[in-house]
């Protein structure tokens, strides 16, 4: 015995489309002299790769050799490991 689950009028309906004039696109995208899209002036830096410490790692294991600076790590006893910009977890 099969039963057709159907979830009302709602299906298969269509959004209306707004009219050309209203539709709203995404800003063309600058490109660079390389054809590579450039970074807008206000766009935050990236965020800036470490080595763990030996100490650090000697410590946690399970931390791996290169971090993003700032990053929280939790071990495998859900403890919680901040690395901070100099490599070194606490």
């Amino acid at each position: 015995m099969s039963r057709r689950h159907d979830r009302g009028p709602q299906r298969g309906k269509r959004r209306p489309r707004l009219p050309q004039q209203e539709r709203r696109y995404n800003p063309p995208v600058a490109l660079n002299a390389d054809g590579v899209p450039a970074a807008v002036p206000d766009a935050p830096k990236p965020s800036a790769i470490v080595l763990v410490s030996e100490e650090s790692r000697a410590r946690y294991p399970w931390l791996p050799a290169r971090v993003i600076a700032g990053s929280v790590w939790r071990g495998p006893a859900n403890e919680r490991v901040r690395v901070d910009q100099n490599g070194i977890a606490a």
